[in-house]
């Protein structure tokens, strides 16, 4: 088995008969409208791609491991020539992706569900899906020729991989993100204090992710993968350069791991460059890149990234075209939309406060509670949340060129919450298109519904709790104990303060814990 990475989250993976292409992001304009882009550069791959995919002597596919841009890159699989491969993609409740590519004129589709097998001429792949609303991924598992390639990408099935691993025993190459990808601290109101705070507790609890991983899988070779991606419009540039923030480089999380597993596990690779090969069998790099991007030589290869792209912005945030009132009358009716499908809006304790980062004067209350959207001038409230974002990005979700999944991932917007508290009820609401919220309002209704409770020992006392975490259904048997007293959500490690009746440290949800008599 041989392995190249393509950039990002992406391989090709060659056995003596198969070829699967993972999740190929090649598009020069990047993704989220174009807020990220590929980090290095790895656009003069497509050419690669489209080479492989021509070869007579396999049978050829193509994974897709979810909707993500970043993953899911529909300007280059249009621009495919040969299309003798197959799909393999995950099926979600959510078609959306499958719906995107029901025309898409190639060999087949072979959509799995969690735990599917699909047969290759020279072995098998297996799909493992994370289907819990606010999440959308899926791992695949390769074996062929005696190798197993497990490729985690983006997702965080970390409580399965105890089962994965008993199941199929020997994994040479684990792939897994190590970077984040989310608008928290990104996108809010915070100190640069507060930030690096938040920043760093992330980024090492995302290592800690990586290393436990490893331990488990116990692989022979681990390939950082994911991310980051960088940023070349001027609004989001100063990321690339952010001393501490969740988008951390390679070479971070190799020194992190080479610290904490102290080289007991696996080989880690070098910091990957798109086009390097990895000879599955022996866990070496075949063939490495000569021209690399290292921390020697970054901020010029960067500075020179965002020249190449200068053109492209200076026309790309361009007014609403039909003005922020239109826009804003729009705004109201989506938000009427989503709210009359929120089934669990009297949930919500605070107002949301949606505005243009532009001068506008008005801006948007949606009062969950009373299930109403009103147009008002200020922030009347001291518990609230709030969300400002351009009105040409917001134009571009109400015209569907985005997803309001998204829009969140462009980071063009700014949030604050006061209290600074997570609300798993807002998340969804701001992420989900309305049609797709009443899902997410039964699968929170459903987590409740799960009673099977574990016991946990944690600073010399053993306690009752939820086995279920109630974020987004992670397995709390899976996870582990921190500062004596946190139990660790392997998944999306939120953590639960046993002292404290298994209240979390980051909301308001709880796993109920109840002491019991001491070890």
């Amino acid at each position: 088995m041989q392995i190249t990475f393509l950039g990002h989250a992406g391989f090709c993976v060659e056995t003596s008969r198969s070829l699967i292409i993972m999740d190929p992001w090649l598009s020069p304009l990047g993704a989220f409208d174009s807020a990220w882009f590929q980090f290095p550069s790895n656009h003069h791959l497509a050419a690669l791609v489209q080479e492989k995919l021509q070869d007579p002597t396999r049978r050829k596919y193509i994974y897709i491991s979810h909707e993500h841009k970043d993953h899911f890159d529909p300007p280059f699989l249009n621009s495919l020539v040969s299309r003798d491969f197959t799909f393999i993609l995950p099926h979600f409740r959510r078609s959306a992706l499958r719906d995107l590519l029901a025309d898409y004129k190639c060999e087949g589709m072979i959509t799995c569900r969690d735990g599917q097998v699909v047969d290759l001429e020279d072995g098998y792949a297996q799909l493992f899906l994370d289907d819990s609303e606010l999440d959308r991924d899926s791992t695949v598992l390769v074996h062929a020729d005696g190798m197993t390639f497990l490729n985690m990408n983006d997702c965080k099935l970390h409580d399965q991989l105890p089962k994965i691993k008993s199941e199929h025993g020997k994994i040479d190459v684990l792939a897994a993100q190590f970077s984040g990808a989310t608008w928290h601290p990104t996108c809010y109101e915070y100190s640069p204090e507060v930030y690096q705070t938040i920043s760093k507790k992330k980024m090492i609890s995302k290592f800690e992710a990586t290393a436990k991983a490893i331990e488990v899988v116990k692989p022979k070779m681990y390939l950082p993968s994911a991310g980051p991606c960088c940023f070349l419009d001027p609004i989001l540039a100063h990321l690339n350069y952010e001393p501490i923030n969740i988008f951390p480089r390679t070479y971070k999380v190799l020194d992190y791991l080479e610290k904490r597993l102290k080289r007991s596990h696996p080989v880690y690779a070098p910091e990957l460059m798109p086009g390097d090969v990895i000879d599955v069998d022996c866990a070496e790099m075949a063939y490495t890149v000569p021209n690399r991007v290292t921390e020697a030589n970054v901020q010029q290869y960067l500075s020179a990234y965002r020249a190449r792209y200068e053109g492209l912005f200076n026309a790309h945030h361009n007014p609403a075209r039909n003005g922020h009132d239109g826009i804003f009358s729009r705004l109201k009716g989506e938000l009427e939309s989503k709210l009359s499908s929120f089934t669990l809006s009297e949930r919500v304790d605070r107002n949301l406060y949606f505005h243009f980062r532009e001068p506008y004067d008005t801006m948007l209350r949606v009062d969950f509670r009373r299930r109403q959207v009103d147009a008002v001038s200020e922030i009347s409230d001291s518990n609230y949340y709030s969300i400002a974002a351009p009105s040409w990005e917001i134009e571009r979700v109400l015209n569907r060129r985005l997803t309001w999944e998204d829009f969140s991932l462009t980071f063009r917007m700014r949030l604050s919450r006061a209290p600074d508290v997570y609300q798993t009820l807002i998340q969804g609401f701001l992420l989900m298109e309305p049609e797709d919220l009443n899902h997410f309002c039964a699968r929170l209704l459903s987590l409740e519904s799960q009673k099977e409770r574990i016991i946990v020992e944690a600073g010399g006392s053993r306690y009752s709790c939820n086995r279920i975490c109630p974020h987004q259904g992670g397995d709390l048997s899976e996870g582990w104990i921190e500062e004596d007293r946190y139990l660790v959500c392997a998944r999306h490690r939120w953590r639960y303060d046993l002292q404290s009746g298994g209240k979390s440290d980051a909301s308001e949800d709880s796993i109920d814990a109840v002491a019991l008599e001491p070890v």
